[in-house]
């Protein structure tokens, strides 16, 4: 005897596939945006509070008239590895929070145009064209 209830309409079915492909687009736009971060910043726990501490250290560095280097520890314990004073190393330090700013911005453009554009699609055909922006960007 056939079990009629467990038969699912081309409709459910439909609706069932697009909500999977939502979902597996949502993992891979993640998984490819974390890996290009990834390439640009080092992955180290705690470190994003340490670049956020440099670039703000190097902001009142630049920005104090007659900087006191004992008060301004993480340039102090830096100078003379990445920059043999405090000043370019300052420079060095903001100028990489520039870039990273510059690249964060274009990252995090792709990830919320493509999830909204994924969000928005009616058809998995539809969720794989939203896809091909992340895709292309990162083979």
């Amino acid at each position: 005897m056939i079990d009629w209830t467990l038969m699912k309409s081309p409709e459910t079915r439909a609706t069932e596939a697009l909500a999977e492909a939502k979902a597996q687009a949502r993992t891979e736009i993640t998984t490819r945006i974390s890996a290009a971060r990834a390439t640009m910043i080092t992955t180290l726990p705690g470190q994003q509070m340490i670049y956020m501490a440099k670039e703000a250290e190097a902001a009142r560095y630049i920005a104090d008239p007659a900087p006191d280097l004992a008060t301004y520890p993480l340039l102090a314990a830096e100078i003379g590895i990445t920059a043999p004073d405090a000043w370019q190393l300052a420079q060095i330090w903001l100028a990489m929070a520039d870039l990273w700013r510059q690249a964060a911005a274009g990252l995090e453009a792709l990830r919320l145009g493509t999830a909204a554009a994924v969000e928005a699609a009616g058809t998995v055909g539809e969720v794989e064209a939203a896809m091909a922006a992340v895709r292309g960007a990162f083979p």
